[in-house]
């Protein structure tokens, strides 16, 4: 028996002597690797993302807070001298901080 191959070369064949070779077996998947690569770098991405913007939150979060303890304390520090002659002037400059 003989086979044209899709180079044109002529293959002869004696089905007594040779088995033949499924095509699956041959041909493998070449995309099988990149895909699992592009997979675990996408969640590398993710996760330092995340991280990232914990990270901000938390600068952010930290930096607001020292700014109201700073305000509150320099308040604090007036209504010790006597500049606020009534309570409620404290109240006011006090509830200024929290509108920051």
């Amino acid at each position: 028996m003989s086979i044209i191959t899709s180079s044109g070369k002529m293959l002869h064949l004696h089905m007594g002597h040779t088995s033949v070779v499924k095509p699956e077996k041959i041909t493998k998947t070449k995309y099988e690797e990149p895909k699992t690569s592009s997979i675990v770098l996408l969640s590398l991405g993710i996760f330092v993302a995340i991280i990232l913007l914990m990270f901000v939150g938390i600068t952010y979060t930290d930096s607001m807070m020292n700014q109201y303890s700073s305000c509150r304390d320099k308040i604090i520090g007036f209504e010790e001298r006597g500049i606020y002659t009534s309570p409620e002037q404290f109240r006011l400059a006090l509830s200024f901080c929290d509108s920051k």
